[in-house]
């Protein structure tokens, strides 16, 4: 395995997902899309990765039986996404690739918030190039008041934490809230503002215009 192989196996072992498109920009900058096709490919049939349909014509690739091994992982992570599974981790992909941000794996979150309960680890982190801590809710498909709740709800069941409650003080946290377009991301906005949440908690609304063929994929 050469080691831009390694750098695609440990991009899809941080996000879980990859594509074609997003490999290009993280791992093969100076490289046409043709050329890191080919490499998945081969990629594929060595075993490293595992390829499924994504948004036609495109595909998304898993850890594939050799890099499940190699990470000590079980077979089910060779497994397709499932229905809000793959919209979560995809939508978190796209957020993180375009922005200095990067996902953080179960082991960087646990050395970063050791306090942070089990149950509440489940959700997709992020860490900025600032330093900030950022807790991603992905929009599934719900209405605007329902995304809202949800995203609030995240915020309430941490906000009783000392620790955490000092993070949302020194304004070293953020609730990220990934919808499909502006206009949903006003109402969802409007709708927070609406609920009894912790105000002082730094809030961001992206839009993730490709989350709406997934919605559309599942409907």
């Amino acid at each position: 395995m050469t080691e831009r192989d390694q750098q695609i196996i440990q991009l899809v072992d941080r996000y879980r997902i990859a594509t074609n498109a997003v490999i290009r920009s993280m791992v093969f900058e100076q490289q046409t899309l043709n050329a890191v096709t080919k490499v998945t490919a081969r990629m594929c049939r060595q075993g490293w990765l595992q390829r499924y349909p994504l948004i036609p014509p495109e595909d998304y690739f898993t850890l594939g039986p050799l890099a499940v091994r190699q990470f000590g992982y079980s077979a089910r992570r060779t497994e397709p996404l499932g229905p809000q599974a793959l919209p979560i981790d995809y939508a978190v992909l796209l957020y993180a690739s375009h922005g200095e941000r990067t996902r953080l794996l179960r082991t960087e979150l646990n050395e970063t918030v050791p306090w942070l309960p089990d149950e509440h680890c489940h959700a997709p982190f992020c860490r900025t190039a600032a330093g900030l801590l950022e807790l991603v809710r992905v929009d599934l498909g719900g209405s605007p008041y329902h995304v809202a709740k949800k995203a609030a709800r995240d915020c309430s069941r941490r906000i009783d934490i000392p620790e955490f409650r000092d993070l949302i003080d020194r304004k070293h946290f953020q609730l990220v809230v990934l919808t499909t377009t502006t206009a949903k991301a006003r109402l969802i906005r409007k709708a927070m503002e609406g609920l009894s949440w912790e105000s002082n908690l730094r809030l961001h609304i992206a839009t993730i215009s490709r989350l709406t063929f997934l919605h559309l994929r599942n409907q």
